[in-house]
């Protein structure tokens, strides 16, 4: 196979068809084939959608030969959807796009021109313009702009969703474990060559995003937490702080008791003071808790997805597996010292 391209379905498998019309156009004028299914696969992984978008996609696969269907058990997320659809891909090259076609297929063969010259593992796009309504466009912005800053990548604020990525970037992706995902995150950590190249937008045909701005906002924290560890810094920072003006207030307590009156602090004061480092305490706790969460759902060791059905010859999952070879077990590296019967250093 030597392209596989993996599309997430959360209620809009309607648009599936019009995207398989559209994607064979594209693809066989390229490879210059009538049948693509020899060539390419496009694999959909429904994440859990509570219509009937799995049937009508199931449809669209019996009419497209190269379409197979992937159906979660429940909602997990795109990007763990995405992930899902990666473990089975089995092209050379392999992609991702929404069926939204706000990213239209005939793009894709932007992105595979460098990719296929050996100048990247990995291209993504960049927009020269975006046509979506002006809050999107807004909160898209800042929210990659305080993600770089937080985490210290410099991921251009206007990336496009589609990417595509080689088979080596793909096997180093699939040996990732961990169950929080964001992908642009990962694939920046991975390294390799990243590319970019200028792609169009184009508005959506039908319907609406799903992309809200809470599930927006959800995303950015999960990226935050999950690439950086800027908020308990900052409410390290933030402690000295308030302990710093405390220590302050309370000097000028002393002075004023002692030389100029005697002060009898009223109940206002103390009670806002007391509200005030209260809230502090609830707050430092609450970004502590999150990453404490965070480590509770990874040493859990539950799966990542849970598949419910499959449609169509789909290859079989790749396992998650460690980038670097295991040593054998009771065999200690040269440079560690060996352990007696107890488990202590001899």
């Amino acid at each position: 196979m030597r392209y596989s391209f993996v599309v997430p379905i959360y209620g809009d498998g309607a648009l599936a068809r019009d995207f398989c019309v559209e994607l064979e156009n594209v693809f066989a004028k390229h490879l210059d084939v009538e049948d693509i299914s020899h060539d390419l696969e496009l694999i959909f992984v429904d994440d859990g959608s509570r219509n009937d978008s799995a049937a009508i996609v199931k449809k669209t696969c019996d009419e497209f030969s190269f379409a197979k269907l992937i159906v979660l058990s429940r909602n997990f997320g795109q990007h763990i959807a995405i992930s899902a659809g990666y473990r089975h891909a089995r092209g050379q090259y392999v992609g991702m796009l929404n069926v939204d076609q706000e990213d239209p297929p005939d793009q894709l063969l932007v992105l595979l021109a460098p990719l296929e010259k050996g100048d990247f593992d990995i291209v993504g796009g960049l927009y020269e313009r975006r046509d979506v309504p002006l809050l999107a466009k807004a909160t898209s912005y800042l929210f990659n702009l305080v993600l770089n800053r937080l985490t210290g990548y410099d991921a251009p604020v206007n990336t496009s969703t589609a990417r595509i990525m080689n088979r080596r970037f793909l096997d180093a992706y699939n040996s990732l474990v961990e169950r929080s995902r964001f992908i642009p995150g990962l694939e920046l950590w991975l390294g390799f060559r990243y590319g970019r190249v200028r792609v169009n937008h184009q508005g959506r045909k039908v319907g609406k995003s799903s992309y809200n701005f809470r599930r927006r906002l959800r995303m950015a924290q999960d990226a935050v937490i999950s690439f950086s560890d800027f908020p308990l810094k900052m409410t390290v920072k933030f402690g000295f702080v308030v302990v710093s003006i405390g220590l302050l207030l309370l000097l000028a307590l002393l002075i004023d008791k002692l030389f100029f009156r005697d002060f009898l602090p009223g109940y206002v004061s103390t009670i806002t003071t007391v509200v005030f480092l209260g809230g502090i305490q609830v707050l430092v706790t609450g970004v502590a808790c999150l990453y404490i969460g965070r480590i509770l759902a990874e040493v859990q060791g539950r799966p990542l997805f849970v598949v419910r059905e499959t449609f169509g010859d789909l290859a079989e999952p790749i396992a998650s597996l460690p980038l670097t070879p295991q040593r054998p077990a009771g065999k200690p590296r040269d440079h560690e010292p060996s352990e007696d019967s107890r488990g202590l250093p001899r």
